[in-house]
């Protein structure tokens, strides 16, 4: 195994360690994807109930939210312009919840999140009061 590699499994084993799931993809960008459910500050998953219709049928289904990290790997060089405005593409097409760039800084896993400036539309912020947001456990993985 080479070094990227040998990295990446350690970022593995980290996030597993913080009862993420995972799947490595070596040659892809990014290199690793995360997923946890969604849980309260007990600890308790979170659920959706919903009803949906399968084959002309109503069925009432519990639908569990997850937590998605898409996280690339890096050993030397940061993102680059291209990197970084696709990174911000996939956060903007909610394709997950946090992009995270991994790296070690004097032998230390370190991770640094790419932000994509969230616009609400005013009608939400001013609908939605803290009071109303049930609180959760923190769902990084660093």
């Amino acid at each position: 195994m080479n070094k990227i590699n040998n990295f990446q499994q350690k970022v593995a084993k980290h996030i597993t360690e913080k009862g993420f799931n995972c799947i490595i993809q070596p040659k892809s960008f990014p290199n690793i994807v995360a997923w946890k459910f969604f849980e309260d500050k007990d600890g308790s998953s979170l659920a959706i109930n919903a009803h949906v219709i399968i084959n002309g049928k109503e069925k009432k289904k519990i639908y569990y939210p997850f937590f998605i990290t898409m996280i690339e790997c890096r050993l030397d060089n940061p993102l680059n312009k291209k990197e970084i405005k696709l990174s911000k593409q996939i956060l903007k097409e909610g394709r997950c919840n946090a992009f995270l760039v991994a790296y070690e800084d004097k032998k230390e896993l370190q991770f640094k999140e790419i932000e994509n400036k969230c616009v609400v539309p005013t009608d939400i912020k001013e609908n939605v009061s803290p009071k109303d947001i049930k609180e959760t456990t923190h769902s990084y993985i660093g």
